[in-house]
């Protein structure tokens, strides 16, 4: 089995036993500088290459994330130039691969994101950024509820479990340099660990709230060297049958509560032993609903 060690960039109150009740991240008070009101800090972590772990095999409901081989038939150039058929037909395959991976009954699209990581040229336009460097998990519980009404059908309250997972792939090349890093849900304590964070973010941002993670030395952190764009890694933003996760309250009818993953938390991150120049990453990143009725 290998590791890395790498930087990864938590986050912890400004001072020592500061308040955690509310952390905001603001986009638009000063624009383009990002403000916060909590520190992120930096943490050399061990990061097992799961490529040659024989040990562990992780999978959605008790990892929170799992990788699978599952090549594309679409032009992989043409969707990172934005063609609208190209990522329709993408996403067509994709239901069929979540829906034969979970047996959800619906899944609804709401996201697609695509990064880039060259060394001679800049990540950032209108429909590329760069990779981001700090542990989080895109979804709370309050936050994805919101995406589950905004996004489900007109009786979506009386879906019995969703799930917004969020599926990654390279597109082109395997990727080089900047790697998604992915935390074992069973290693972290969501109680402790997990801070729920304000986005002060412009409108076209829909998503008000994630969570931040304070350090734990529990944490176990795992990543697929070279990943490949026939590979997916597919994890969870938030699922709603987890017993361990706080509820919102809000008269939802949800009658499961299971002892499974209810997110993961993750993060890019640099490899110092890796490559440095060209080409290093280029990825695509859809987050998805998924309803069980």
């Amino acid at each position: 089995m290998s590791t890395v060690n790498a930087l990864l960039y938590y986050s912890a109150p400004l001072v020592e036993h500061g308040r955690e009740d509310d952390w905001v991240i603001d986009a638009v008070s000063a624009p383009p500088e990002v403000l916060y009101n909590f520190r992120k800090i930096a943490i050399e972590a061990e990061i097992t290459n799961l490529r040659e772990s024989a040990d562990f095999h992780p999978t959605l409901d008790r990892a929170g994330f799992e990788m699978l081989a599952a090549p594309s038939r679409v032009d992989q150039s043409a969707l990172l130039d934005g063609s609208t058929s190209s990522l329709e037909t993408y996403q067509h395959e994709t239901e069929a691969l979540l829906k034969s991976l979970t047996n959800a009954d619906a899944v609804v699209f709401f996201d697609a994101t695509f990064r880039r990581e060259d060394a001679s040229a800049p990540a950032e336009s209108a429909n590329i950024r760069s990779a981001h460097l700090r542990v989080h998990v895109d979804q709370n519980p309050r936050s994805a509820r919101a995406r589950a009404i905004n996004h489900g059908s007109a009786d979506a309250r009386r879906f019995r479990r969703f799930q917004i997972i969020n599926i990654w792939r390279p597109l082109i090349e395997p990727v080089r340099n900047f790697p998604l890093a992915f935390c074992d849900y069973a290693s972290i304590d969501p109680a402790a660990d997990l801070v729920p964070t304000r986005l002060n973010y412009p409108e076209w941002l829909k998503d008000r709230e994630n969570y931040s993670l304070k350090h734990s030395s529990a944490h176990r952190w795992y990543y697929w060297e070279a990943l490949s764009p026939d590979e997916v890694v597919i994890f969870k933003c938030y699922d709603s049958a987890c017993r361990d996760l706080p509820s919102i309250g809000d008269g939802d009818t949800h009658d499961m509560s299971m002892d499974v993953a209810g997110l993961c938390p993750h993060t890019a991150f640099f490899d110092e032993n890796g490559p440095r120049t060209g080409r290093l990453r280029t990825s695509l990143e859809m987050r998805a609903l998924l309803f069980y009725v």
